[in-house]
């Protein structure tokens, strides 16, 4: 769901996702698990592994998790906290050797210049300060921002900051809800990173298709085909997701693209539905719909009121 929501961002900042780079706050599972389904996507996308994981800097509370410093003849050092602290195999495979280990946030942000701040540190809020978010902005034209940490007393900043500190140039998505912003004349309506645009459309996808397994390109394809539903007005009001009010259409455009994907993939067996029966991407589209449930009911007894 991020993936589509990075996509999406990524499109209305008028960038691509191959030359964006990523400052995660939060190196627990929940910061690490979207900082790895990224990567997946960038290489997706045509990066290598190792060029992909090159554009990202995570930090924990100790700085920025980087290269050692002690002993060396570097200028900057502050004694390499996350790594007398001892790194896990997981956060040892985000050392980013670009930057000096334990740099401090705003200092990582001025050094490495991040496209995209990822905030998923799950503290109390305010992590992306004011000077944090000006100093993004001065090197990115169009600051991708998504404080993604739940509850909204832990969001790292609200839409409403980024885009006052941005000067009205920030892209922001977030984890928690959050109402339409009034900035300057002009209306900005966050979308919330929420795995309802994406979810529904993969299992009904399996559901239709019989899918045999879900693979990371139908993810990438899912995530794709959400960011692509969007229309011009819901791009012009700052929206990284579509209307929710068109949810069962992002659905099917999502469930087509993954079965589309399933065709393709060789190792991937679909055995409830016939590629002959659907050889067109409208075939496809309406036989799907048609498997759509809707939620009405034909009533079961006469509603008419007695003596009427």
């Amino acid at each position: 769901v991020t993936l589509a929501c990075v996509l999406a961002a990524a499109r209305n900042a008028g960038t691509s996702i191959t030359d964006m780079r990523f400052l995660c706050a939060g190196a627990g599972s929940a910061g690490l698990g979207v900082c790895s389904a990224l990567v997946d996507g960038m290489v997706e996308a045509g990066l290598s592994r190792e060029e992909a994981k090159a554009r990202f800097v995570v930090c924990t509370s100790q700085g920025a998790l980087g290269r050692q410093a002690a002993g060396t003849a570097s200028p900057k050092a502050f004694g390499d906290p996350n790594h007398k602290r001892g790194l896990s195999e997981e956060r040892r495979a985000w050392v980013n050797e670009s930057i000096v280990d334990g740099t401090p946030m705003l200092e990582a942000v001025a050094e490495f210049k991040p496209t995209c701040l990822l905030g998923l540190a799950a503290q109390p809020g305010g992590l992306f300060s004011e000077a944090i978010v000006r100093t993004m902005a001065e090197h990115c034209a169009s600051p991708i921002i998504m404080p993604m940490s739940n509850p909204t007393s832990k969001a790292e900043c609200t839409p409403r900051q980024a885009i006052e500190w941005t000067d009205g140039r920030a892209v922001v998505a977030t984890g928690s809800p959050f109402g339409p912003v009034e900035y300057h004349h002009k209306l900005y309506v966050p979308s919330q990173c929420n795995n309802m645009y994406v979810f529904p459309g993969i299992g009904l996808a399996a559901a239709v298709a019989g899918t045999s397994k879900i693979t990371d390109r139908m993810l990438f394809k899912a995530a794709e085909a959400c960011a692509a539903s969007m229309t011009a007005e819901e791009v012009d009001e700052g929206r990284t997701f579509p209307n929710i009010k068109r949810i069962r259409d992002v659905s099917l455009s999502v469930a087509c693209a993954v079965i589309e994907e399933g065709f393709a993939d060789p190792t991937v067996q679909q055995p409830a539905l016939d590629r002959d029966a659907v050889p067109d991407s409208a075939s496809l589209a309406a036989y799907v719909r048609d498997q759509m449930w809707l939620p009405t009911y034909k009533p079961l007894v006469d509603p008419t009121p007695r003596g009427e």
